[in-house]
C-alpha cells in the first residue's frame, strides 16, 4: 500500500511528508494528526492517473471523494484507506489505535478518513 502511495505522490513528497509525521510524534491529538493526514491524502487526489485501475489505492481515494458512503459501510475503498493510515502511522512511529481517557478504542484512520470525506462540508452554507 505504502508503495502505492509512493508512486501516487512522487518520492520527496512522500519522504517530506513522513518526516513531519515523525516531528509531530507519537504524542499529537488525533483530532489535529488525522486533519494532517486527510490534507495529504487530499494531495495525493490530485495527483491521482486518469488511468487508475479498480481495486487500487488510486481507485479508493477517488470513491471516498465522490461518495462518502462507501466509507460509512467500511467498504474495501474504506479499508484500503484504511490500511494505508494504518502503514503511515507505522513508519512515522506513531500508533494508528488509540484509547480515550475513558478506555474506549478508536483510531487515526478513522477519523482521518471522516475528514478526508467531509473535507469541502461547510453546513454553515446549507442555510
Amino acid at each position: 500500500m505504502i508503495q502505492e502511495f509512493r508512486e501516487i505522490i512522487g518520492a520527496q513528497s512522500y519522504s517530506t511528508f513522513l518526516r513531519v509525521l515523525k516531528e509531530i510524534g507519537s504524542n499529537a491529538r488525533t483530532h489535529r494528526i488525522s486533519v494532517v493526514i486527510a490534507a495529504l491524502l487530499r494531495f495525493a487526489l490530485t495527483k491521482v492517473p486518469p488511468d487508475y485501475e479498480d481495486g487500487t489505492l488510486a481507485q479508493a481515494l477517488v470513491t471516498l471523494d465522490e461518495d462518502p458512503y462507501p466509507a460509512a459501510e467500511e467498504s474495501e475503498e474504506y479499508e484500503l484507506v484504511f490500511d494505508l493510515i494504518d502503514e503511515l502511522c507505522r513508519e512515522a512511529g506513531m500508533s494508528n489505535l488509540r484509547e480515550s481517557a475513558r478506555g474506549t478504542p478508536y483510531s487515526i484512520a478513522e477519523n482521518t478518513i471522516a475528514e478526508y470525506i467531509a473535507w469541502y462540508n461547510m453546513p454553515w452554507e446549507d442555510y
